[in-house]
């Protein structure tokens, strides 16, 4: 009589479970096409506004048309090329402009780290989410002061964890390029926010959470602090030829001056 019963309970407790699977199913592939829609995007973003860059650098107007011919890998033609002279350092401006919300700014490079991404207006979530933040508070590129840059450290800033003095960080622009070199490395809270105050010599501030292996909303921030390279400055050392502390070395002697 017993097993009856339990037969019986499990056939009335099968349509739920079946219903349960299907429930946690969708709710499985809703959250999978939402990830994968928005890393295409991100992606297509930052194609799209590389190319447009480098299509000003060499004075073109960028087309769908050249960026199917750039995917393709076609060679450019002679009026196509980019001019090297664009990637020369270039010297301070005015600002010629307001950038709205949202709007590209540039593009970041450390050659070392292979970190090459957009630069976007702000730091909310949206901008966050698909390219590299510029404070609004802060100087622009090419304007004297501090320019503040965020980003998150699971995306375009991951590598920064390997960041060491002496690094070289360029910041593209349809003006020009300007060259900065790694001067120091710090760990702050979040509320320390004087990192982004205004310097009286052209500096540029990089941001983002730490630790970066942290599971959730990370404690603290990781700040690298960089100075700009004059325009007839030789280009840093590299890390390689000049060894210098990293990130995770950094970190241990954080913990160990906390402790």
């Amino acid at each position: 009589m017993n097993a009856l019963f339990r037969e019986e309970d499990r056939r009335r407790s099968r349509p739920f479970a079946q219903w349960a699977e299907g429930i946690l199913l969708i709710i499985g592939l809703l959250c999978f096409c939402w990830f994968g829609y928005n890393w295409l995007a991100s992606q297509a973003g930052q194609m799209w506004s590389n190319y447009s860059l480098d299509a000003r650098l060499a004075g073109r107007e960028p087309t769908v048309t050249g960026l199917l011919r750039q995917i393709a890998k076609r060679p450019e033609s002679a009026e196509e090329k980019t001019d090297d002279s664009a990637s020369q350092p270039a010297k301070l401006r005015r600002p010629t402009r307001k950038v709205g919300e949202g709007e590209d700014i540039g593009r970041i490079e450390i050659p070392r780290l292979k970190i090459s991404a957009i630069v976007r207006q702000g730091i909310d979530d949206g901008v966050l989410s698909r390219a590299v933040g510029h404070v609004p508070s802060t100087a622009l590129p090419g304007e004297r002061g501090n320019i503040g840059l965020a980003a998150h450290r699971d995306s375009y800033f991951r590598n920064l964890r390997d960041v060491r003095e002496g690094d070289l960080i360029k910041v593209v622009t349809p003006e020009g390029t300007w060259q900065y070199t790694v001067d120091s490395t710090q760990i702050v809270k979040p509320e320390n926010v004087e990192v982004l105050d205004p310097t009286p010599n052209p500096s540029l501030t990089l941001v983002t959470c730490y630790p970066f292996y942290y599971v959730g909303h990370a404690p603290k921030r990781f700040i690298v602090r960089a100075r700009q390279l004059d325009v007839h400055e030789v280009a840093p050392r590299t890390a390689a030829a000049t060894p210098a502390p990293s990130v995770r070395s950094v970190s241990r002697h954080h913990s160990r001056r906390r402790s």
